[in-house]
């Protein structure tokens, strides 16, 4: 399924207020070191397979139920939202992700999980849960924002990153469902599933201006292994604001450890993109 806005949900403010004070005690996992450049990506599993703890390539029980998780618990207005707009009998995994002056390397997600001993997850869906400005998601060359009460499905599988260049605490509902034959019957409020991003969810990018583009570039001289996710996360979030070009993350890296003439940093800008999107892709293909 590609990344599209599917639908829009009305939120009860104060319970949603409620939860999202509550969902400050909660104790998130930071399972993507290897993607973030800033502030931790945190993430808490509120449905799994019995309702047990862990992240998404855990060893459940995938003969168990789907059910809520102790932290899912502690949310009651959450727990509402999922049972009322979806089918929750079709729900693999649901977590709330929370992300705040940071951003991610663009990668690729494998989602479809071994069908011999796992739960097929077909697909990705994103509940906006809170959000700012400040906030922004990527997709190939295409940079938007989705706003408070949408609801989106991503399409991981192609090179994506998110971002908040601020001190925004975006919240999101990441939610994982199974495969079926018509999609529909994951939902149960109206879905438009023809569309794509929408005009108005797009970022307007000035075009990077030569002279930006040489400062970025001149950032060779300085580049080493301690400041290399620095560099990496300035890449990112010029990518937010500027149009660059096709491929204009990876190709600006590509040319800044070029220029950088350290074998050290070419291998290890080589070895990430390989990781964070040749690899991962692979996987997706292959289960």
């Amino acid at each position: 399924m590609r990344t599209k806005l599917i639908g829009k949900i009305e939120f009860d403010r104060a319970r949603l207020l409620e939860d999202l004070e509550r969902s400050l005690d909660i104790r998130y996992a930071e399972p993507y070191d290897e993607f973030v450049c800033g502030r931790p990506w945190k993430s808490a599993m509120l449905m799994a397979p019995g309702g047990a703890e862990g992240g998404v390539l855990s060893d459940y029980d995938h003969s168990e139920p789907t059910d809520f998780t102790a932290d899912g618990e502690r949310l009651p207005y959450v727990q509402d939202l999922l049972r009322t707009y979806f089918n929750v009998e079709h729900i693999t995994f649901a977590r709330m992700i929370s992300l705040s002056n940071s951003v991610l390397i663009p990668h690729c997600d494998y989602v479809e999980l071994d069908g011999t001993s796992k739960q097929r997850i077909a697909h990705r869906v994103h509940v906006v849960l809170s959000t700012g400005e400040d906030a922004m998601f990527n997709e190939s060359d295409s940079v938007y924002r989705m706003k408070e009460g949408e609801v989106w499905f991503i399409d991981v599988t192609r090179p994506h990153s998110a971002g908040v260049v601020g001190d925004t605490r975006r919240v999101h509902l990441l939610i994982d469902v199974a495969d079926v034959d018509a999609v529909e019957k994951l939902f149960k409020f109206d879905v438009e599933l023809s569309g794509g991003i929408p005009d108005a969810s797009l970022c307007d990018r000035p075009a990077l201006g030569d002279e930006e583009r040489e400062g970025l570039l001149g950032l060779s001289s300085i580049i080493d292994e301690e400041n290399v996710m620095q560099i990496m996360a300035l890449v990112v979030k010029k990518h937010y604001r500027k149009d660059g070009g096709p491929d204009f993350v990876w190709s600006t890296m590509n040319e800044i450890a070029r220029r950088s003439d350290d074998e050290a940093i070419v291998k290890w800008v080589a070895n990430l993109y390989q990781h964070t999107n040749i690899v991962r892709s692979e996987s997706a293909l292959a289960s």
